[in-house]
């Protein structure tokens, strides 16, 4: 949302049906939304400095997440995402340059 003075406007919307948790979180200098799915899989959504908006990045298999938690151990970046039906996950975030 943006405040336009008078009133907050819509930004950005992002499909949510079945969604229990949206979680924005900072890991290693990027900035991602997660948004847990009861029936489908869980959506990463990574900010997109030039175009202001969240860009679908990345589906985690985690069935009914509730909450998603970052964790650094040792200079290692995680995610933790607890599930309501299932186990909880725990993901190692990897950047992998293919520029070169």
């Amino acid at each position: 949302m943006h405040w336009d003075g008078s009133m907050f406007r819509d930004v950005q919307q992002m499909p949510s049906r079945g969604s229990m948790v949206f979680q924005p979180l900072s890991i290693a200098g990027y900035r991602y939304a997660f948004l847990g799915n009861d029936y489908s899989f869980s959506k990463v959504y990574r900010y997109d400095s030039i175009t202001g908006l969240f860009q679908h990045f990345q589906e985690l298999n985690t069935q009914a997440p509730r909450s998603f938690a970052h964790l650094n151990v040792d200079k290692q970046d995680f995610l933790i995402a607890s599930s309501f039906k299932g186990k909880t996950h725990i993901y190692r975030h990897v950047i992998i340059d293919l520029s070169a």
